[in-house]
């Protein structure tokens, strides 16, 4: 009997943990900065119903306010909902499809669950991957299992429309469960066909509209492709290697090619890894939590599943021992990250937790303190516009939108809100048409403040050249510009010259006036290994040398901008060489004189050793554009 009990008390109180655990999100006192203002656009989008695809461009959806560190009094009961929902979903998923009956176990998976606080992307990708495994086991006509499928179906599709990564991992893993039924001849498609209407019916009830899921998928699939290619930063040799040994070994033990099953849950986990490194190492550098917080969770999924073989003793000690060191790891880089404090901040959810549950005002207290802290970190960004008397709409570039959002004016954002990533053609073209559009801001608050050592003008590269037809100078500070549309867009004309060069080798810039600028467009091609092993890994970041009168400066070189066309000469490298670019003022000592693109090390051809370069020179007048 007590066994019987305790059997069940195991997963109530494991999936109450995680519940209540990750039910709210930890909010920051302040909205200022790169990250924090991307996550007040995630509030103001759901709040005003942006359309994604088309007016938000992001590699997070329409749900992704539910992730959101901004407090609004507004959307936060919904956000609580919305979550509860998709925690709920998931810790019913965990404690049915995996064998996580014992004291021990549900003590490892809550200790893993803790981590789920400031990693929180691995959680994005459990649903799908549970599913697959749970499709594995399903015996045909069970209503039972196949109730869990359907749900485990629902909460996938929520995370797909949370971030990109879960979609990329979640399609996959869905056509291969899909795969396996046929295989043993059950041919009615139930799970694919759910996964299908539920991420149509949330992406509806979030406020988009149907006819724009496409677009929504495409830019996904573009913002996705963009940080692959330009957004990646360093991370120690070691860091790579221990995640790699740590994969290799969970692979080797566990994939099997005996039969369906075994095939086919090896390939969801070679998925799944693959995922997990560049969610861990393609953006985050030296702090990749989530690849080896991610391997630490596979590796128990793997142990407790019952749709995987009979492993030995020997074999669950080993996958044991690899998610005892990923999870390590995971504490020791979240302990550098935030300098221990971060065992603070875990006891302190598991407090607020306690505390919502045994006192009933606690929560009309907490959301007082919430509103207040809110109100002081929107003064605070009110404070920091560097102008008074701004005329709205308002946008900010390059990414300050928590400006924008705390001056209380309207908000004419651009798509891709955030130039750091707007580095495609796609994102970068839509940009520069909505400023053409009547729907562009009437007031631009422009800064120089490029990210990991780029060349400024090769972040969202031709929303410059918009920015210089469509508006003009109205006034600057020490470190921004007030840019204000004008009445009509200048005229615009170029001539240009193209030339094959190679790594290394210079290339002339052509000599331009005060009121001209030398506009590059720069072609690297990937050889067929590079585009392998780029889709893998993510290419190498490159280096770009320009020759300058004062003498020579050294950039990272964004390929995906390069080849989209941008701003060379003048070199916007400070607020008062922009101010003169913008009042057709360019000084000599702005100029380019030449510039060459750096051969990456290493012995693997990532890319052609010949490069397309081709140099326009453009000039402006305020005549009337006689092209479209």
């Amino acid at each position: 009997m007590k066994a019987r009990i305790f059997s069940f008390a195991v997963p109530v109180f494991g999936t109450l943990f995680v519940l209540a655990y990750l039910l709210d999100v930890i909010y920051a006192p302040s909205m200022r900065g790169l990250d924090l203002s991307w996550h007040a656009m995630l509030v103001y989008a759901h709040e005003n119903r942006l359309q994604h695809g088309s007016q938000i461009l992001f590699n997070y959806g329409p749900l992704s306010f539910i992730e959101s560190a901004i407090y609004s009094v507004s959307s936060h009961q919904e956000k609580l909902l919305y979550r509860a929902v998709y925690l709920l979903i998931l810790g019913i998923a965990c404690f049915s499809v995996l064998r996580i009956r014992s004291a021990w176990a549900l003590l490892a998976w809550c200790g893993l669950t803790l981590h789920l606080l400031m990693w929180r992307d691995v959680y994005l990708l459990l649903p799908a991957l549970l599913l697959c495994h749970h499709e594995c086991r399903r015996q045909p006509g069970h209503s039972a299992q196949l109730a869990l499928s359907v749900l485990l179906a629902f909460g996938a599709a929520f995370a797909c429309l949370v971030k990109a990564n879960a979609l990329f991992f979640t399609v996959p893993a869905i056509a291969l469960a899909s795969l396996y039924r046929f295989s043993v001849r059950d041919y009615r498609p139930v799970v694919p066909v759910c996964f299908g209407l539920s991420l149509v019916l949330l992406f509806w009830l979030s406020g988009q509209q149907v006819s724009g899921f496409a677009d929504f998928v495409r830019g996904y699939v573009d913002v996705s492709l963009a940080y692959n290619a330009d957004m990646g930063l360093p991370a120690p040799f070691a860091l790579h290697g221990a995640f790699i040994v740590g994969a290799a070994v969970l692979v080797a033990t566990t994939l099997r090619m005996t039969h369906a099953a075994s095939t086919v849950l090896g390939l969801l986990t070679l998925g799944y890894l693959l995922v997990a490194y560049k969610m861990g190492f393609v953006r985050h550098g030296a702090h990749p939590g989530n690849a080896f917080l991610a391997l630490a969770f596979v590796c128990l999924v793997q142990l407790w599943s019952p749709s995987v073989d009979r492993m030995t003793r020997n074999q669950r000690r080993v996958i044991g021992a690899v998610a005892v060191a990923a999870a390590s790891l995971v504490t020791y880089i979240t302990a550098s990250l935030y300098q221990g404090g971060f065992i603070n901040g875990y006891v302190h959810t598991v407090e607020d937790r306690i505390r919502r549950v045994v006192d009933p005002g606690y929560e009309t207290l907490l959301n007082a303190e919430l509103g207040r802290r809110q109100a002081m970190a929107v003064a605070q960004a009110r404070s920091a516009i560097p102008f008074a008397d701004v005329e709205g709409p308002i946008d900010v570039f390059p990414f300050e939108f928590s400006l924008a959002y705390a001056s209380g004016l309207p908000i004419a954002t651009r798509p891709a809100f955030q130039s750091y990533f707007a580095t495609s053609r796609h994102m970068s073209e839509r940009n520069a048409d909505f400023l053409a559009s009547p729907q562009a801001p009437r007031s631009v608050v422009f800064s120089v403040e490029p990210i990991d050592g780029r060349y400024a003008a090769l972040e969202d590269p031709l929303t410059l050249g918009a920015y210089r037809r469509h508006y003009r100078l109205d006034r600057q500070a020490p470190n921004a510009l007030l840019l204000t549309r004008r009445a009509s867009p200048l005229a615009q004309s170029e001539v240009c010259r193209t030339s094959d060069v190679e790594f290394d080798q210079p290339v002339l810039v052509p000599w331009v006036g005060p009121d001209q600028a030398v506009w590059a467009e720069i072609e690297v091609a990937s050889t067929w290994l590079g585009r392998i092993l780029g889709v893998l890994t993510g290419p190498p970041a490159l280096r770009m040398t320009m020759a300058t009168p004062t003498g020579s400066a050294d950039f990272r070189y964004l390929r995906e901008a390069g080849q989209t066309g941008f701003l060379l000469s003048p070199a916007l490298v400070s607020t008062e060489a922009a101010a003169r670019f913008f009042n057709a003022e360019s000084r000599p000592e702005d100029r380019v004189l030449g510039l060459s693109i750096q051969a990456p090390s290493g012995p693997i051809p990532w890319f052609d050793p010949e490069l397309s370069v081709k140099l326009c020179v453009r000039s402006w007048d305020s005549a009337p554009p006689t092209g479209p």
